[in-house]
Order: C-alpha cells, then structure tokens, then sequence
C-alpha cells in the first residue's frame, strides 16, 4: 500500500512537470534580419536594411557603375546572381548582397593578347560645359612642382593652363573637349606663364594623387586639334614624382602629335640614366612614329599602351607599332614595373611646328579606360 501511494505521488510530480514545461513561454524566435549591401566596384552608397523573415521586396539598387549596367544581386562578390533588383526575400540568417555588373563597354581585340576585365573607365558624360570627374583628374595650372601633375609648361611652351579651356560637351557618347585659344592677354584665372612669352590658353588635366595604374591595356580615343603648333598628348608619369622627380620617376608617351604634321603618331619613353633623384642631365630618350596611315586631325582613332612586367607595346587604332623592354634602353634603370598616374593636354610649342593663324582648336576625348591584359593590371584609388 505504501508502495501504491509513493507511485502516486512521483506519477502526480512528473504531471506537475509536464504541464508546467507545456505552460512555459518559448524562447524568442527572431522575426527580421539585417541585409548588407556591398557595392562590388561601383559607387555611391546603400543603408542595411530589415527584412522579416516572411519576406520583404530589396530596396531597388542605388549603387552605379560607368559602362556598366547592375545585373542583381550575389551572395559573394563572384558568384553568380541570386536575387533580381527588388526582389522578394526571406532571410533565414544575417544577409551580405554583393552588386554584380555586366560591362557595356566593347572589349578591344589585340592580337595574339588576352583583354581581361575592365578595370577602370573615364567616359566623361555629363551635361555640356559642367567639369571632369574631379574624383579622378585635376585641371591644372602652370607650375613646375612636381606635385602640380608633375610639373607643367617646361619647354618653352606658349600656353597658360587653366581649368576652364576644359569642359563636358554634354554629348551622348560623353567626349572631355580642350579649347586651346589663341589670346592677346592673359585671362585672370591664368596663374604664371612657365615661359614668360604665352600667347594662348588651353589645359591639362591628370589623375596624379586620385588614380594610378600598374600594367594591362591602357586606351584612349581622341580626336587631335588642327593646327600648327598645337602639341596634343596622352601620356603618364610615375607615381615617384613627388620623391625623385623626372626623369628617375619615368614618363610614358603613349599619344603624342604635332599639329603641324596631320598623318603622324609618335609615343616615347623618358628615363634616367643613373638611379638617383637628379635632373635634367640624366635624361634619356626613346622614340618611335607611325606615318601616313590616317589622318589623326579629321576623326576619332585609339591610341593604346600593352603593359606588363619588363614590356610596354604601343598601338594606334590596335596596329602594334613599337615595343620597348629594358633591353631597348641605354641605361639599366627600369622604372616601368612601378604604378603611373594619366595626363591629357595640349601644349603649343615646338613638336607641333609653327603657329599659323588659327584661332581656336579643340583637342576632343572620347574616354580612357584600363583593362587587365595577360592577366596582369591593377588600378588603384587614393
């Protein structure tokens, strides 16, 4: 009997258990998650948002790309699209969506090389008369610092720089336009003359401090300036300026034209002869030209540098013309495994022969852009 009633009392004690267990509260159960977005090579900017975890449409992408188009959203920055713009999710977890892009822009073929990735493009649209991107280039006056885009107006040249001579066209291609025009004053913005006898004004702009460029295949597509006189480049310098300057640091001359000589393209390489920070009798210089292929005043052509490790290779409308590696140079130094910053401008001097009369001309850029070539390239933003 006793036996009976202690069974009892422990049936009774686990019932007590049971149905205080089933009256218990549950544990918290999380009803929303923060969802992350990451740019993945765009711009701009996007607040974390909270999806409950019954579903909620994306916040529609802000972010942007140029020459790209947004094609969803991925779970990692190189998989492959998993969610659409706006699209309906339920999170079960702590989500990370990463912006994948799909290129707009044509890649180039040069032969016998392999064009990978776009790395970097300047288009420049914008409405008509408005400035450069000013996250890439400064407009430039005359100085010879070497930080001043590595210094501008040596040579002699007859130009003041300054920044309104460079303006948007508004097109819908998107061109950059330097006006070079011939003055009988100098205009109040125009700063110093670098050598004391300008009689025009034009620009030059660069990427110096903002973007710098290590290999792969760097192109631009211009439309040279008419006239005699007219000095119009596209050309970059080492990131060393600010330490060794010129010409320890390098310079590159992938476009080089005289106005005066209409069907002729040249590029250079500038270098040193001694690896230490000395100027200017250190200088060396090699060169090359392509001649009576076209006529580089009446139209858009490209003009394009393949850089890898110890090889630069020169192009104009993809025509291989020049090559240059340190076995092409008089000197050991080899400062072109090193990161460059871009310049664009038109002097008026002496590689563009003598001035005959014009009174304005335009130098019009297309874009420039870089892509890795061979697998190697690297861009890099200040």
């Amino acid at each position: 009997m006793q036996k009976l009633r202690a069974a009892r009392i422990l049936v009774a004690i686990a019932l007590t258990f049971l149905i205080g267990a089933a009256v218990q509260p549950p544990a918290f159960a999380t009803t929303s998650y923060q969802v992350t977005f990451m740019a993945n090579g765009g711009r701009g900017t996007m607040p974390k948002q909270s999806v409950p975890t019954t579903g909620k449409t994306l916040t529609k992408n802000r972010f942007t790309r140029v020459g790209y188009v947004f094609a969803g959203w991925a779970l990692t920055s190189s998989r492959a699209v998993k969610y659409k713009d706006a699209a309906v999710v339920k999170p079960r977890a702590k989500l990370t969506l990463w912006a994948q892009w799909v290129s707009t822009i044509a890649v180039p073929h040069i032969a016998g090389r392999t064009i990978g990735a776009l790395m970097w493009s300047e288009e420049f649209t914008g409405s008509a008369g408005s400035q450069v991107n000013s996250a890439n280039w400064t407009a430039r006056n005359c100085g010879f610092d070497n930080l001043n885009g590595g210094g501008t107006c040596f040579n002699g040249e007859q130009q003041w720089y300054t920044p309104d001579a460079l303006a948007l066209d508004g097109s819908s291609a998107g061109n950059a336009v330097i006006t070079t025009t011939h003055v009988s004053s100098p205009p109040a913005n125009a700063g110093d003359c670098g050598s004391g006898n300008c009689h025009f004004t034009s620009a030059r702009f660069d990427t110096q401090g903002k973007v710098s460029f290590k290999y792969g295949y760097i192109e631009t597509r211009i439309k040279m300036p008419v006239g005699g006189g007219n000095w119009p480049a596209f050309w970059a310098l080492g990131d060393s300026m600010g330490s060794v300057g010129w010409p320890l640091a390098g310079e590159i001359d992938i476009a080089e034209e005289g106005g005066n000589q209409a069907t002729r393209a040249t590029s250079a390489v500038h270098y040193s002869n001694v690896d230490q920070a000395t100027c200017c009798g250190n200088h060396l210089y090699e060169t090359s030209q392509l001649l009576n292929v076209a006529n580089y005043q009446t139209d858009f052509h490209t003009y394009g540098m393949g850089w890898t490790p110890n090889r630069m290779d020169f192009y104009v409308d993809g025509q291989l013309f020049w090559s240059v590696m340190p076995a092409s140079l008089r000197s050991n130094v080899w400062k072109f495994n090193e990161s460059f910053f871009l310049i664009l401008n038109n002097a008026v001097g002496f590689f563009g022969g003598n001035y005959d009369g014009w009174a304005s001309s335009q130098m019009t850029i297309d874009y420039v852009r870089a892509w890795k070539l061979d697998g190697q390239g690297t861009v890099t933003r200040h």
